[in-house]
């Protein structure tokens, strides 16, 4: 059974899609893991990727004019993705029935399916964590990201999903950022992982790979690999830095193994 898990933000700019790439990069690695941009109406997954002219996305499987196969690729960093290229002629005419049921038809093709879903809560997002068993948010150390985040968290809980924690991305940037418990207490869920702000992540996106490709041995990477691991379970535990004991049986527990 394929394990599926939305990569969700409360607003734009947070770093989502380069935290769902990092992360799919570095699961892939150990478990076949793929990669899809279920934002519709905005897709950056292609776009970060720098993928070749695509004649087949998710996209031409919603219209029916390519099978799921067709339309997988492999990027040069061996990362398999689902990407999607539209126009707002496409989207006047999307189903949003059709895209949760196209979603759900990916399983078996991965063991693990992690999706870039649309920022906020537009129709799409939803869509997404509707799709998805477990949900990842990621922010900023910002009160206006966190915030959005909340409403996020409170879309999710209300449609009956498991939030698995939240990220923490581009932090150490402001010396006048939230700190982690202030996070935390803000959305009553705690924060599992802490993606340092990195100018090698900007380097990345210019060469057209995950910074975990790229610069495996930089502190966002490092970070994206503690994350990865967590999320891997139990047998991956060993081979990261435990934060807190209650946060690692947090965590063991939302996996299935406390």
């Amino acid at each position: 059974m394929s394990r599926y898990i939305c990569i969700v933000s409360g607003k734009g700019g947070t770093g989502k899609t380069t935290s769902a790439i990092s992360l799919a990069h570095v699961m892939s690695k150990h478990r076949k893991t793929l990669l899809v941009d279920a934002n519709i109406s905005t897709p950056n997954v292609n776009i970060h990727l720098g993928a070749p002219l695509l004649k087949k996305t998710l996209m031409s499987v919603l219209k029916d004019e390519a099978s799921l196969k067709q339309a997988i690729y492999t990027h040069e960093s061996g990362l398999r993705i689902l990407p999607t290229i539209s126009t707002v002629h496409d989207l006047k005419k999307l189903k949003y029935d059709r895209l949760r049921e196209v979603l759900r038809d990916l399983e078996g093709e991965a063991d693990i399916i992690i999706m870039d879903s649309g920022a906020g809560l537009s129709k799409e997002a939803i869509t997404a964590i509707e799709a998805c068993d477990e949900i990842l948010i990621i922010t900023n150390p910002e009160l206006n990201a966190v915030l959005d985040a909340q409403k996020t968290v409170q879309v999710s809980q209300e449609i009956g999903k498991t939030i698995i924690g939240i990220v923490v991305n581009k932090a150490g940037r402001d010396k006048h950022e939230l700190g982690i418990n202030e996070i935390e207490k803000i959305l009553d869920l705690p924060v599992i992982g802490v993606i340092p702000y990195d100018k090698n992540v900007r380097k990345s996106l210019r060469l057209k790979h995950p910074v975990t490709h790229t610069h495996p041995k930089t502190k966002a990477s490092k970070s994206y690999e503690e994350i990865a691991g967590l999320l891997l379970g139990k047998k991956y535990f060993e081979s990261i830095n435990k934060k807190s004991r209650t946060l690692y049986n947090y965590v063991l527990e939302k996996l299935g193994f406390g």
